[in-house]
């Protein structure tokens, strides 16, 4: 008996101690936040982190496989590590920022940042056949539209005000330089005024940013897309890499091809880079960044771009929506660090 009564006055205890204890946490207006950091071979050897950066820009400027990667920066309230480019893999050579204006001020520290530690470089792509597209579905919309709204002027001054702006960029944000892009149309079954205005718009695009590399001596500039289709071949001699578009290809036999289709006389042969897809992030894809022998497009396109050629060179590999890869189980960016593993093996990808 006396043993139920103590037992009774313990529970009724505790139950007003846990009473107590909610009502007090019915008063707290907000959790405080505990930061945990990692500790990292920054913050526990500050001068071998300094040798390891030194070396790293010394490896970015020797002779070596370049890694370019397409990084999409669309969003500016990040949730994920993946959203920033500081978390890129230090063997990065060049970024290609997929949304090159409107960028705020924590990504500029970043560019600074992996810019003077890392030796990386940041550029973006003048894309003509957006510009020329984006021009044409305007002229389409003015005439379809009941109501009286002027259609843009014609092209060349839709395309040169269009190019004045973006360019103007690279000064703005301090990019590295800039990517020409350029798929452009095999003029062979033009028709004569067809290829007037062809030659006419080409000469006007190519023009302008051969007035603004002669100006900005400083900066990367590389062609990205169909150089084949070039009318007036003598850019690439200024571009220190021509990246062809080779994200779609399935198989190492399609890589082989489009070079050779790309690889036309007045084409430099020593400085080509391919590209590969990242795998989707929806899994429901199972195609987008694979190959149809199921290997992983990023890892086997490196085992091609590895390899010696006759005939051309490939200079490195291109990654598309890098961002994509960040997200793997066994680490992070883990495919795209086993392909710079792959393309420059005595370096440690990290």
């Amino acid at each position: 008996m006396k043993s139920r009564l103590i037992n009774k006055i313990i529970i009724s205890l505790f139950c007003s101690v846990v009473c107590v204890t909610f009502s007090s946490c019915s008063d707290w207006t907000e959790t405080e936040s505990l930061t945990v950091t990692d500790p990292n071979i920054e913050d526990q050897n500050p001068e071998l982190y300094a040798q390891y950066l030194k070396n790293l820009r010394d490896y970015k400027n020797s002779h070596h496989k370049i890694v370019y990667a397409w990084f999409d920066n669309s969003r500016k309230d990040p949730f994920s590590r993946g959203q920033h480019i500081e978390n890129l893999p230090d063997s990065t050579d060049v970024v290609a920022f997929m949304y090159p204006d409107n960028l705020e001020e924590w990504e500029l520290d970043e560019m600074n940042s992996v810019r003077r530690n890392k030796g990386m470089k940041i550029i973006f792509t003048l894309g003509y056949d957006a510009i020329k597209l984006n021009y044409d579905n305007m002229i389409v919309a003015s005439q379809n539209s009941e109501s009286e709204i002027a259609g843009p002027k014609d092209f060349i001054s839709y395309l040169a005000d269009t190019l004045q702006h973006t360019l103007k960029l690279v000064d703005k944000y301090n990019y590295d330089g800039i990517s020409i892009g350029y798929n452009g149309k095999s003029f062979l079954h033009m028709t004569p005024k067809e290829k007037v205005e062809y030659v006419s718009n080409e000469t006007a695009y190519i023009g302008i940013i051969t007035s603004w590399i002669a100006a900005h001596k400083d900066k990367t500039v590389v062609f990205e897309g169909m150089p084949q289709n070039l009318v007036d071949k003598t850019i690439l001699n200024s571009c220190e890499h021509i990246i062809i578009p080779t994200a779609n290809a399935t198989n190492s036999s399609l890589l082989t091809y489009n070079i050779a289709i790309a690889a036309v006389e007045g084409v430099p042969s020593d400085r080509f880079v391919i590209t590969a897809e990242t795998a989707s992030l929806n899994t429901g894809d199972t195609k987008t960044g694979y190959w149809t022998d199921g290997s992983r497009a990023i890892m086997s396109s490196a085992i091609w771009v590895s390899a010696t050629y006759s005939g051309f060179t490939i200079a490195g590999l291109g990654i598309n929506n890098v961002n994509n890869d960040y997200y793997n189980a066994m680490r992070v960016y883990e495919y795209t660090k086993k392909a710079i593993d792959i393309l420059n093996p005595s370096l440690k990808s990290n």
